[in-house]
């Protein structure tokens, strides 16, 4: 508990305590005891103020969820529920300590009227998060009045209340229905899928027309007559999310801030120079991880998430169900780039290890670094032939044919540049030739389209039944 000076108090010591004290100071003799006296006035009715609502607050509880769950970018109202056990409060002021990474409209510190004894209420105290990740509400501040209104009455509680703000797909999933012009928030609907199938369905016997690949040899011997293998088309899969957040996770995206869309929180408003609007390619990953997930399960498909570094730290093996995405969703808000370079060789050695079925992989991987990719090539044919292997990343800011540029370059300085990105643009095209060749495609979209890229390829490869 903390006393504090109130406006009246401070009105009192200019009124009445600073001329008593000059005339306590400049009077003689028996004048010096009304200055006395009233010092003393003073004195005892502040004392005996400050004593009397020492307790006016301890009686105070604050009622606040343990674990709060938002959005980035969307307000989030936190309710407070206030429970006095103590004495009436004329009023009161509360406010709490937020992370640098919030933001509050209005004002920080709240003011209710008249919570009386044995009462109590519930405020809603509105947070706008403005970062994903982890977060935690430490402590919170209240403030009243004394009993004669000459204090300031302050006291702090400690709270333990956690704040999980995840990714904003609002921008995603908007460009992705725009893409498809389909029905529903993921853009996605059941495809139909072509082919007789590979899971055995059962045996029967052989009927004219029936493919001789499709006879079961053994079968025939056995019953005396051709028997044919029957198959269905596999109604569930598995696919898996590889995440990518070494060092060159960590390359930035800037979009002008004159034509970013006014709700799209894809990117931190506190970004340097005003002109852009600064985001990373894994915030990019991060979301079309996300928007896989919601589809797969529109596809009824078990969805898996992997994230890895300079090892793999994450695994969540392929499930469905809304528990299931909750699950994906608390590994991967947390994520953030590691200043490593990525190790291919461990990674598919442990998915070779842990997945025994073969499954559709999206790797979100960034591969425009010569050596990286390198790399990549060399440790590929661990999982290449076991499992279906899709790969995208963001086209980098500068790589474009040359003769394809956004705008006509005016100086030397910009006709250098446009040829560097060439180059650039020529090695990412070199790498996915390198990758077709281990039958992996390699998409590079930009930051905008990453998503719908990544939903297309597998749409497509469910409906050639390819995994």
């Amino acid at each position: 508990m903390r006393v504090v000076p109130h406006l009246p108090l401070l009105w009192v010591a200019l009124l009445v305590v600073t001329p008593a004290t000059s005339w306590l100071v400049y009077a003689e003799g028996t004048e010096k005891v009304p200055a006395a006296l009233l010092l003393l006035l003073v004195v005892l009715v502040a004392l005996v103020d400050a004593l009397l609502s020492r307790g006016l607050l301890e009686g105070l509880s604050l009622e606040l969820s343990q674990l709060i769950r938002c959005t980035k970018g969307r307000e989030v109202s936190v309710p407070l529920t206030l429970a006095n056990r103590g004495g009436d409060l004329d009023w009161l002021r509360y406010g709490i300590e937020i992370p640098g990474d919030f933001r509050v409209d209005g004002e920080i510190v709240r003011r209710i009227e008249s919570l009386c004894a044995g009462k109590r209420r519930t405020v809603e105290y509105p947070l706008l998060p403005l970062r994903r990740g982890r977060y935690f509400l430490e402590r919170a501040h209240f403030e009243t009045r004394s009993r004669f209104g000459l204090w300031l009455m302050r006291r702090s509680m400690p709270l333990e209340t956690e704040v999980r703000v995840y990714p904003d797909l609002r921008a995603e999933r908007r460009r992705l229905s725009s893409v498809f012009l389909l029905r529903g928030n993921e853009g996605s609907h059941l495809v139909r899928q072509v082919g007789k199938g590979r899971d055995f369905e059962q045996l029967r016997e052989y009927q004219p027309g029936d493919d001789y690949t499709d006879v079961d040899w053994k079968a025939t011997a056995r019953r005396g007559k051709p028997v044919t293998r029957t198959y269905q088309i596999e109604r569930t899969q598995e696919v898996y999310v590889v995440v990518d957040h070494s060092r060159l996770s960590a390359r930035e995206i800037r979009v002008p801030a004159v034509t970013a869309p006014a709700d799209d929180w894809l990117h931190r408003e506190d970004s340097a120079g005003g002109d852009w609007l600064v985001t990373t390619q894994l915030e990019k990953f991060l979301h079309c991880s996300l928007i896989l997930a919601s589809v797969a399960e529109r596809q009824g498909d078990l969805f898996g998430f992997i994230s890895f570094a300079d090892k793999e730290d994450r695994f969540i093996r392929a499930k469905n169900g809304k528990g299931h995405y909750n699950l994906v969703r608390d590994a991967l808000y947390t994520l953030e780039p590691k200043p490593v370079a990525p190790d291919f060789e461990q990674l598919m050695i442990a998915l070779r290890q842990r997945l025994t079925r073969r499954a559709l992989l999206v790797m979100l991987v960034d591969l425009s670094d010569p050596l990286t990719a390198e790399h990549f090539y060399e440790a590929l044919p661990l999982i290449n032939r076991q499992h279906l292997v899709l790969v995208n990343m963001v086209r980098p800011e500068a790589a474009r044919p040359l003769f394809s540029p956004l705008r006509i370059p005016e100086t030397t300085g910009e006709v250098y540049e446009n040829l560097a990105g060439h180059f650039q643009w020529q090695e990412l095209c070199e790498a996915a030739k390198k990758l077709r060749r281990f039958g992996v495609e390699l998409g590079i979209p930009d930051h905008e389209a990453l998503c719908a890229e990544a939903v297309s390829q597998y749409l497509n490869v469910k409906k050639r039944q390819l995994i």
